[in-house]
């Protein structure tokens, strides 16, 4: 009963990194200039509709009496709630500003997106409070999310970008390659979240648990293969654009894979691996 009531809050976080993350990769690669404008245009309209959907998600989210047995915190849970719907308008307006030619009326908007999606993510870590006197919540928590951001927008937004390729050969790699090491840099950084939560004890307890299966999944599949995979997409970019995209796509499914286990068992037990 409590993996079902947190599995919708599971399914909205997923949405909002993915659209947080993409919004990222847009602006990291807009601000050079060397983004097609067709892809910013899909990977705006991939994020909005993301966002769109965390934000229909807010009603099933678990109520008080849920929230209670699954150790969810409420005021936390319920501000979660408000910056998903917050988050969406900001993510439909930056869909807006793709179809301008206004590369500045985009970044503003980009900014205060991005920082409203870490807020909110912010929110969500401290929705599930650790066992501790001393503390109400983790902070490896409040960085484990804004990185899964960046692995799962990201390796989104690169794989589209990757399509791009395929009707324009003479496009320079370097956003391709820039994208590909984004999402290895974001897989490197949660392999240390994952080593710190090994060091303090948490992930042995958790691999000696019922979620045992979801674990092995995050770190074999969802950060050893998905970094691995990001590695191999970012060295082959300048030789073979279109196995670079298809490494990406691969990546994508290793990601999407890893980050649902992730989020079940930080929901689950509080361990943010």
């Amino acid at each position: 009963m409590t993996a079902l009531a947190t599995l919708p809050l599971v399914v909205s976080v997923i949405l909002v990194e993915l659209a947080v993350g993409g919004v990222f990769l847009i602006w990291l690669l807009d601000r050079r200039d060397e983004a097609p404008r067709g892809f910013i245009r899909l990977t705006a309209s991939v994020n909005a509709v993301a966002a769109v959907m965390a934000a229909l998600l807010v009603p099933v989210l678990p109520d008080r009496e849920l929230a209670g047995r699954a150790g969810l915190a409420v005021d936390p849970l319920g501000a979660y709630a408000q910056g998903v719907v917050i988050v969406a308008g900001a993510c439909v307006l930056h869909l807006v500003t793709a179809f301008l030619p206004s590369r500045d009326l985009r970044t503003i908007v980009t900014l205060p997106t991005l920082i409203l999606g870490v807020l909110t993510l912010g929110a969500a870590a401290v929705a599930r409070p650790v066992n501790s006197p001393d503390a109400s919540f983790d902070a490896a928590a409040l960085v484990a999310l804004p990185l899964a951001a960046l692995a799962l927008g990201g390796s989104n937004a690169a794989m589209l970008l990757g399509h791009w390729y395929l009707v324009t050969p003479k496009l320079s790699t370097g956003p391709l390659q820039r994208a590909a090491f984004v999402v290895f840099i974001a897989v490197v950084a949660q392999l240390v979240l994952v080593g710190f939560a090994a060091a303090r004890g948490d992930l042995q307890a958790t691999l000696q648990g019922a979620l045992t299966v979801a674990a092995a999944i995050r770190i074999g599949i969802g950060l050893l293969m998905t970094g691995a995979v990001a590695a191999m997409a970012w060295w082959t970019a300048p030789m073979n654009t279109q196995s670079s995209t298809g490494l990406l796509f691969v990546g994508l499914g290793t990601v999407i894979a890893g980050e649902i286990s992730a989020r079940v068992v930080f929901f689950l037990s509080g361990v943010p691996i």
